[in-house]
């Protein structure tokens, strides 16, 4: 038996995934909780939400200084991306 559920997948369905609203899946996205669209795309990757989620129920073990960086660079093109200074 094949699985056909596709791996990437879009906000509403990503949300639906997590259990979550969608306002809130978006929150957690822009608070680094749930790994960032696929560049150039407004798709999820199931594994990358997985492993997010794993990363963040103590399931897995993450560089901290890494996450730091990214949550950083993520709130930096959070803001240019509202116009708003670097």
């Amino acid at each position: 038996m094949t699985d056909t559920t596709p791996r990437l997948i879009g906000r509403k369905d990503a949300a639906a995934y997590c259990g979550i609203s969608q306002s809130t899946f978006s929150m957690w996205v822009a608070t680094n909780k749930m790994p960032p669209a696929i560049l150039g795309t407004r798709k999820w990757d199931r594994k990358a939400i997985d492993a997010r989620l794993d990363e963040i129920s103590g399931l897995a073990v993450t560089d901290n200084a890494v996450d730091e960086f990214e949550k950083w660079s993520r709130e930096r093109d959070a803001r240019k991306a509202r116009g708003g200074k670097n």
